[in-house]
């Protein structure tokens, strides 16, 4: 693995924040499958450029014979942390976690299962649009690595309740623009969000192309509150190589959290 520094600078995060929505105010009322408290908030990352770079190279090595488009028309490398190893040093970085969990104000951890731990994702004009839906993992943080010519590409977010919106859609409604919130990513600066029955799509993009690291995680206190389910993983992994990686989870991490929250109350 090429040595690399973590940071640009020692100052490692600046903490410039360029917005921050708590799910509350996104959602509008208060919510009981959550995290926590966490929305969508971007802040300049100022990770090493050297890495990002790194990374990004050897994702457009292997676009084509690496990445497919899978559910959500997303075009993605999956597991990208197996064929891009600098990708670790994002993904086990403590002082990382520490701060997206002070972001997040409650303790996050990677997210375990090898086929979404991370992904890189490629958008542009010829990929199609990915709809509005919810994630399954909790939270995922976005990291641009390229952004060429890019335009239209937002993150776009529903305020209001998903199964609601989802509705909506589902009736062949538009969402009204006065309930949508569209934020734009920047080349150094990470979006993280609590994604998680929160509505949410990706604007068309109408020319250029972006480059994307995703970095999924979950509560290290509560990794129970996720929505993954085995057919919503299955559905971009047919293969079904995952379960067993779900299985030991559920065993080792998920249950006995679950019962030591439940024995709390």
């Amino acid at each position: 693995m090429q040595d690399v520094n973590l940071f640009n600078s020692q100052d490692n995060f600046n903490k410039t924040v360029r917005f921050n929505y708590s799910r509350d105010s996104i959602i509008g009322a208060d919510t009981n499958w959550r995290v926590s408290n966490l929305g969508v908030v971007q802040f300049q990352n100022n990770y090493s450029t050297e890495l990002l770079n790194t990374i990004c190279e050897k994702a457009i090595k292997l676009r084509d014979s690496m990445s497919a488009k899978r559910h959500l028309n997303l075009r993605y490398i999956r597991a990208a942390h197996d064929y891009i190893p600098e990708i670790n040093e994002l993904i086990n970085n403590k002082e990382r976690l520490d701060y997206l969990s002070d972001l997040a104000e409650t303790k996050l951890e990677p997210y375990p299962i090898s086929v979404i731990k991370s992904i890189i994702t490629f958008m542009g004009t010829e990929d199609g649009v990915i709809p509005w839906h919810n994630d399954g993992v909790p939270c995922s943080e976005l990291i641009p690595l390229q952004l060429d010519g890019v335009e239209g590409g937002e993150l776009q977010v529903f305020h209001g309740n998903y199964e609601a919106g989802l509705s909506k859609i589902e009736r062949g409604e538009d969402i009204p623009v006065t309930q949508i919130t569209s934020m734009s990513h920047e080349q150094g600066s990470s979006t993280l969000g609590q994604y998680m029955r929160l509505l949410h799509r990706v604007s068309p993009i109408t020319s250029g192309t972006r480059i994307t690291l995703n970095l999924n995680l979950r509560s290290s206190e509560r990794p129970f509150i996720d929505d993954n389910s085995l057919c919503y993983l299955a559905a971009d992994n047919p293969d079904l190589e995952f379960i067993a990686e779900v299985l030991d989870d559920i065993k080792e991490r998920q249950l006995p959290a679950y019962q030591s929250f439940k024995q709390a109350q």
